[in-house]
């Protein structure tokens, strides 16, 4: 076997060391003479080698620590190796690690090369393992859909001239991107905001449709175990999970068709795909409805340059009718004319009208002018005030979760069994602890979003604490008007699987093109575009009702006539126009 096949996987996988595996042997002798041969032209190749037994395999994880991802040489002799190979790696993640396995006879009888008996060497879905049979020199890949069948596929060739010459694609999850019909064990958690099975068990939702989508483009399908009613938290008295998680962390799902919060918590006991749903934490409360008005509208009415036009009209016009009196013949002296003036010209602005009046034209024209501008900006003065004086300006009783807490007139609630209780409840952070006091008893703890926020409209003194997205979903069915404060925390919501899954990265490797192609952000949108606020609040006239209204043209004039009449008679009635 030539050490250039070693080193051009070697250098596929960017590995700088390897570890041999070869079984006990009554030639431990002859056996441990080919190991050091190998491991010196392992060296002079520049890739560093141990070599353990079979029966050692466990001592790997000491090396496993020191390299991210091990690359294993295994050599089987015999039909004894294969047993003995198959009962080490019993006990032993095959996902973990790179694995060349080369078979170095053929037995007459069973080829356990070519047609491997089930799974002998435990491998899932995830693993790397790469086979040789004897003196050929083509390689082929190793894997596992479920616990009882191998999966065998061609990856490359290779040659001593040549080197490795690829067949399939490069990428893992390009050439493993077919379940057969793989059944994956489903919880689901009840009145979930994203998804809904059908009564014909049919998903519905963003999440509901993406699961869809998963199962038709990686051919696996759902069986429905189990439906819980929350998703579930950590209990740290009993040191249990509860809800959907809890399915999942004890091995009796694989898979949750619902939205889930990320974690520090939740990532210890279940895996998470990458985030569908990036959100916003609010505290959602019922409008208090408490206004204010601004004295200072009075003078917001108009900006500042309006003003200083109207001051410099008052001044320039009380100059100007100085020189229009004095071509009257008036005697006064100019600072007496000047107060005089102004006097005259602000009663102007105040609807005021003048003491006397001139025979000269030209004052009368001033006058007249004054009057003019006076009423134009006295108009638009009334309907800008009017403007901000009914605009209803919202004063909030708080704007953070510290004021929040610093009010302390509000109780806090979040959805039963949802991570929002353990991020209070299991943090020793000062703010949460603060928090907790403030907080519902958890069994009066809404268990469904319409739930929680109908209850916040029965009690103006309760807040909800969630991400924004929540109200999209329902906003057309709360029964109030409610408001929400940002608190500054961004909520990543993603799908979760069993711990360990092998099925994990490929669910991933799959959402990752439906983000490419807009699929996901496409979802995302249609389910709110059909519950805005407009559609249910402001109900539609209909085209055909009771009152019909028409416009009627009559002595060049339009009028809106009303004209009763039953969907039949708008038919065959129908007035001219």
């Amino acid at each position: 076997m030539s050490i250039k096949l070693f080193k051009y996987i070697c250098k596929l996988y960017g590995q700088k060391s390897a570890i041999l595996l070869y079984p006990e042997s009554e030639k431990e002798m002859e056996m441990s003479t080919i190991m050091f041969k190998w491991r010196c032209a392992f060296s002079r190749e520049g890739i560093a080698t141990t070599n353990l037994r079979f029966s050692h395999l466990h001592e790997s994880l000491y090396y496993d620590k020191q390299i991210v991802r091990p690359f294993y040489i295994v050599m089987i002799s015999n039909y004894n190796a294969i047993k003995k190979f198959s009962l080490a790696t019993s006990i032993f993640d095959m996902s973990s690690a790179i694995w060349l396995v080369i078979f170095l006879y053929k037995e007459h009888n069973t080829d356990y090369c070519h047609s491997p008996p089930g799974n002998i060497f435990h491998l899932k879905f995830n693993s790397e393992m790469f086979v040789l049979c004897s003196t050929e020199n083509t390689l082929r890949e190793w894997y596992s859909i479920n616990t009882n069948r191998t999966e065998i596929n061609d990856v490359a060739t290779w040659s001593l001239e040549k080197g490795i010459t690829k067949i399939v694609s490069n990428s893992l999850y390009e050439r493993r991107h077919n379940l057969h019909g793989l059944i994956m064990r489903a919880v689901v958690v009840k009145d979930s905001l994203f998804v809904n099975v059908k009564k014909n068990g049919e998903l519905d939702g963003i999440y509901g449709e993406i699961f869809k989508e998963l199962s038709v483009k990686l051919n696996f399908s759902f069986d429905i175990v189990s439906e819980v009613n929350e998703h579930g938290r950590w209990n740290p008295i009993t040191k249990t999970w509860s809800g959907a998680i809890a399915e999942l962390y004890y091995g009796r799902a694989d898979i949750s068709l619902s939205e889930f919060s990320m974690t520090n918590a939740r990532l210890n006991a279940v895996d998470f795909t990458l985030p569908i749903l990036n959100s916003k934490d609010c505290l959602f409360f019922k409008n208090p409805k408490i206004f204010a008005i601004k004295w200072s509208s009075y003078f917001l009415t108009f900006n500042y340059s309006v003003w200083i036009a109207m001051f410099g009209v008052l001044i320039l016009t009380s100059i100007l009718l100085i020189f229009l009196k004095r071509k009257n013949g008036t005697n006064r002296k100019i600072r007496h004319s000047l107060s005089d003036n102004f006097l005259e010209i602000w009663g102007i602005f105040c609807q005021q009208g003048i003491a006397e009046s001139s025979d000269r034209f030209s004052l009368r024209i001033a006058y007249f002018s004054v009057f003019f501008l006076i009423t134009v900006i006295s108009a638009a003065y009334s309907a800008a005030l009017i403007s901000f004086l009914t605009t209803i300006s919202h004063v909030l009783p708080f704007d953070s979760l510290e004021s929040f807490v610093q009010d302390g007139t509000y109780q806090l609630a979040v959805f039963r069994g949802t991570a929002y209780y353990d991020k209070f409840a299991n943090s020793q952070d000062l703010l949460a602890k603060k928090l907790m006091k403030l907080m519902l008893e958890e069994n009066k703890l809404p268990s469904t979003p319409l739930e929680g926020f109908a209850s916040i409209c029965k009690n103006r003194k309760l807040a909800i604490y969630t991400f924004d997205e929540v109200i999209k979903s329902i906003d057309p069915k709360i029964p109030c008007n409610v408001v929400r404060v940002e608190t500054g925390h961004i909520n990543n919501i993603a799908i979760i699987l069993s711990k360990h899954n092998p099925f994990t990265g490929v669910i991933n490797f799959q959402l990752q093109k439906f983000f490419e192609n807009g699929m996901v952000n496409r979802l995302k949108d249609s389910p709110f575009d059909k519950k805005s606020n407009d559609m249910v609040k402001h109900q539609p006239v209909p085209l055909i009702g009771k009152s019909v209204f028409f416009l009627a043209k009559r002595t060049r004039r339009w009028y809106i006539i009303v004209h009763e009449l039953n969907p039949q008679d708008f038919i065959r009635k129908r007035p001219k126009i």
